[in-house]
């Protein structure tokens, strides 16, 4: 099986450096560069779309 439950030819929505949310697998967050701080985003894995969801800054 492939990464995300995707084929081969999927586009991973996942970004590389992201951890999950709470128990959601669909709901990302991820540090912004140089300690600005966090975006969080969910996958809409029907559609092959990234919902940008909110931005935290330190």
């Amino acid at each position: 099986m492939w990464p995300h439950s995707q084929s081969p030819f999927e586009e991973d929505l996942w970004l590389t450096a992201s951890d999950q949310v709470g128990t959601d697998p669909d709901w990302r967050e991820i540090l912004i560069p140089k300690g600005f701080g966090i975006a969080e985003y969910r996958i809409d894995r029907k559609n092959q779309q990234v919902l940008l969801t909110r931005i935290v800054l330190f």
